[in-house]
Parts: C-alpha cells; sequence; structure tokens
C-alpha cells in the first residue's frame, strides 16, 4: 500500500485540477486578506515567538506566491507594495510602525477589490 497518495482516480486534466485550484484560492481570498487585516490591528503575540513584521511578511509571502504561481497577477500585484513595507520593516527591528501599519491595510484594501472583482468574472 502507497502511503500519503491519494488511491481515488482523478479524471480531470491537468487544466481542469489547475483550474479547480485557482478557483478554490479565489474563494478562500476573501478570508486570506481578513485574516492579515486582523493580524495587522492584533499587534505581535509573544507567545508565537514570531515578531509582528515577521509573521505579517509571512502571510503576504505566501499569498503573493501562491498567486503567482496559479497566474493570477492582480492578485499578487496588489499584496506586493504591502510585502515590501513589511520585508523591510522584518530585516529591520521586528515592528511594523504606525505608516506600516496604514500601507499594509492599503494594500490588502486593493486585494479585496481585486477578489471581489475575480468572483464577479470567474466562471460558474
Amino acid at each position: 500500500m502507497t502511503q500519503g497518495r491519494n488511491l481515488v482516480r482523478d479524471d480531470r486534466t491537468f487544466e481542469q485540477r489547475v483550474s479547480a485550484t485557482r478557483q478554490r484560492f479565489i474563494d478562500g481570498l476573501p478570508a486570506r486578506l481578513e485574516s492579515i487585516d486582523a493580524a495587522l490591528d492584533a499587534g505581535a503575540d509573544a507567545a508565537s515567538g514570531e515578531s509582528h513584521a515577521r509573521l505579517i511578511h509571512r502571510m503576504l509571502h505566501d499569498l503573493a506566491g501562491n498567486a503567482a504561481m496559479l497566474e493570477l497577477d492582480l492578485v499578487e500585484e496588489s499584496v506586493r507594495s504591502g510585502l515590501k513595507v513589511a520585508e523591510a520593516a522584518d530585516s529591520g527591528d521586528g515592528s511594523l510602525s504606525p505608516d506600516d501599519i496604514r500601507a499594509i491595510h492599503l494594500a490588502v484594501a486593493v486585494a479585496h477589490e481585486v477578489a471581489r472583482n475575480l468572483k464577479t468574472t470567474a466562471p460558474t
């Protein structure tokens, strides 16, 4: 028996599987963006051992990378400016200034708008 492999046959083409993955990403995008906003507002979590900037940097990097992999260029571009801010803070003292937080919230707001547009133009 092969462990870790899905033993159920999937007759969809590669393109169909990628399309389904893209759609799941688009469907989950609002929740991911809301979690970034919430993490921005919550500040650092001492229990996690991760700085506030590192957490936001990681969340935005993950989102931008997945969007790029799925060729959702507008999503990637919309979060890239916020990612640059978080990356700079993460490579510094690990804290986000009020201006940093505002800039990242703005990038996330743009990404929310992109997500709304993707939802209305995505095939059903």
